[in-house]
């Protein structure tokens, strides 16, 4: 009898112990798919995250704008950003074929893997100007003296080069919305004159665009600013793209009547709202 209470017993213990090791594979396995369940998710709002980043850019020309910018003398900006690449020097024959004067804001990595296009870009008196090193939101905006450092570091590529010290730049993705007060008053300080734009050519957007398309983005946004009297500084790139659309886009420009002029430091800059 007692034989039997024991045996039962034994049996007793070892199904308990096979339930509760079922039991905890069962939750590793629950486990395991919500870790994998909440990478996913992580993964996905930082692509999200990416595709905020880039439609801003769009959202700031129309409304975060600190000054209208306004003037009766119909002049505007060419600005082109990200260079110089394989693209700036067609871009700078077309623009010495119609006598215009521009403005290149330059990383400096591409400064210093094109230092024979940045003199070019000096010796065809447009102006020079700075655009940081990383071009990354994380990096660029890391701190309070992290674009001043971009921009220092930009600054001594191009007087590697030409042997002159710049004033002029524009920050990755524009001042809105990733910099704040406090970088803003660390750029000035360093004497940093900073400029966005109200025009955007799109150049960056979508692969399958056709030049006469960013022909027409450019043409849309300077024919609403005109009517407002407003000067258009507009964001071009040193891209494929730019360089067909260009020369259509400078005759549409001249036949609206504007003069092109390149930036200097004694123009008041365009800014966008900074965030507090």
């Amino acid at each position: 009898m007692i034989g039997t209470k024991r045996y039962t017993l034994f049996l007793t213990l070892v199904s308990l112990t096979f339930i509760i090791f079922l039991s905890s594979t069962f939750l590793q396995d629950v486990l395991l798919i919500e870790e994998k369940a909440e990478a996913k998710t992580i993964e996905s709002a930082v692509e999200e995250s990416k595709i905020r980043t880039h439609s801003t850019k769009i959202i700031n020309i129309t409304y975060k704008e600190i000054h209208e910018f306004k003037s009766t003398d119909p002049h505007l900006y060419l600005t082109f950003d990200d260079g110089p690449t394989r693209h700036t020097e067609p871009i700078l024959d077309i623009l010495n074929q119609n006598g215009i004067k521009s403005t290149f804001f330059m990383l400096q990595g591409n400064i210093n893997k094109f230092p024979e296009i940045v003199r070019s870009v000096k010796n065809g008196s447009h102006s020079l100007a700075c655009h940081g090193v990383t071009h990354k939101v994380d990096q660029f905006y890391a701190n309070d003296v992290a674009p001043v450092n971009e921009m220092d570091l930009c600054n001594e590529a191009i007087q590697t080069v030409v042997g002159e010290k710049i004033s002029l730049i524009r920050v990755p993705f524009g001042s809105f919305p990733h910099l704040t007060l406090k970088q803003k008053t660390n750029l000035d300080g360093a004497g940093y004159i900073m400029w966005d734009w109200n025009v955007d050519s799109m150049d960056w957007g979508p692969k399958n665009q056709s030049p006469d398309q960013l022909v027409n983005t450019v043409i849309k946004q300077v024919s609403d600013l005109k009517e407002k009297d407003i000067v258009p500084v507009i964001l071009l790139h040193d891209t494929e793209i730019t360089v067909k659309a260009l020369p259509t886009i400078i005759t549409k420009l001249s036949e609206m009547g504007y003069s092109f002029r390149a930036i200097t430091t004694n123009d008041k800059p365009l800014q966008f709202k900074i965030k507090n």
